[in-house]
């Protein structure tokens, strides 16, 4: 019987295990989860939107992706000193492309990238990812973003409290340029740029107006860069005419001078018969305030392609209105940032979604990333 038994299992051992062979079940270890943070910041992350939606936390040193905060499409961004908080300008649908709309300013822990709170803003927002429809004051205690519904207007948000504090309206004038604490600039209809006075309460009004270029002829770029600390703005036309205004109350303009005179051309007209070196791209320039280098994506066109990516960058003095550099792109390049440190990086975005990182005295390409996306925002931390 015994014998017997043995041949069985032999027999069925490689089908069926025998009860004295068969091993213990094993013992499952308790699972713990565990939610990853985000490093501390520093100044060469790179914040990109892009079409799809989101914006990517990029590291100039690694070229790696870091996080990605929740957006929407052509959103608006920024930064509040030190990346402690993330904030996203957005208009979204409650079904997607249909429904209620909701015009949000939310905003995010900058250590876990969690959702802290929706501020719901009033009118008609239809966010833009573009720098002048949402930016914060210096310090980071306000918020201003441009409104439309459909008059211009600008609405003022406590950061600190997290509350609308009121709107002002400016007629015949948009988009908005903070600058020091409470300062505010806006560009206008007629070629002038408007100071903005808002008090404590978030309302306001236009004090002084500047006309300084024609904005039939020849219209200044919506991204032109504003220092917000320094108060200096460097407003750029399609034909490549920088024209600096120190903002204040009032602000003051200073003399203009050509990107095409800097490096020893004439000047870009709107001769339909003249081809040459003109700024373009989505987000064509970048100011470092420590050097008071301006960088610039360029290519060689004829008047309103402003919109043509850069085949070089060129860097320039501002302060000597002399050409520093030329560098040629390995693509051509749609926006450009620099990072605000003493030793800042330059970071080239393309059409075809390369990033290069690149070395601002050399021009070398230090590291690079690709399918970045095609960017409608580009942000670096100036705290």
């Amino acid at each position: 019987m015994r014998r017997m038994r043995r041949m069985l299992c032999g027999l069925l051992g490689a089908l069926l295990p025998c009860t004295a062979l068969a091993a213990p079940p094993p013992i499952l270890e308790t699972e713990e989860s565990n939610t990853a943070v985000m490093p501390k910041p520093n100044p060469h992350w790179l914040y990109v939107g892009t079409r799809a939606g989101g914006v990517t936390i990029i590291d100039g040193d690694t070229a790696k992706i870091v996080g990605t905060i929740n957006a929407a499409p052509a959103a608006g961004f920024a930064l509040a000193p030190q990346g402690k908080e993330y904030y996203v300008s957005e208009t979204i649908w409650t079904r997607m492309n249909r429904g209620t709309r909701q015009d949000l300013l939310s905003v995010y822990d900058g250590h876990t990238l969690n959702l802290i709170k929706d501020i719901e803003l009033p009118g008609r927002l239809i966010a833009s990812g573009r720098t002048p429809y949402f930016s914060t004051s210096a310090d980071g205690l306000r918020g201003y973003v441009y409104n439309m519904q459909p008059a211009s207007s600008i609405i003022t948000i406590d950061l600190a409290k997290r509350n609308v504090l009121g709107i002002t309206e400016i007629p015949a004038c948009g988009l908005i340029y903070p600058h020091g604490k409470t300062g505010v600039a806006t560009l206008c209809a007629d070629g002038a740029l408007a100071d903005v006075a808002i008090d404590a309460s978030g309302h306001g009004r236009i004090t002084d107006r500047i006309p300084f270029f024609d904005a039939q002829q020849d219209p200044v770029f919506e991204e032109s860069p504003v220092d917000r600390a320094g108060g200096q703005a460097l407003f750029i036309t399609f034909n490549g005419m920088v024209h600096p205004v120190h903002l204040g109350a009032p602000s003051t303009l200073e003399k203009a001078w050509s990107l095409q005179q800097a490096a020893g051309l004439s000047p870009a007209t709107t001769s339909p018969e003249q081809t040459t070196w003109r700024p373009g791209g989505r987000r064509p320039f970048a100011f470092h305030p420590g050097s008071k280098r301006l960088y610039a994506l360029m290519h060689e066109g004829a008047p309103w392609e402003q919109k043509r990516s850069g085949t070089e960058l060129w860097v320039l003095d501002t302060a000597t209105h002399q050409l520093v550099n030329r560098f040629t792109l390995p693509t051509s390049g749609y926006a450009v940032g620099v990072s605000e440190d003493n030793a800042p990086l330059l970071f080239v975005l393309s059409e075809d979604g390369w990033l290069w990182v690149m070395d601002p005295e050399t021009g070398k390409i230090l590291r690079s990333l690709r399918d970045v996306g095609r960017t409608t925002l580009l942000a670096t931390d100036r705290s």
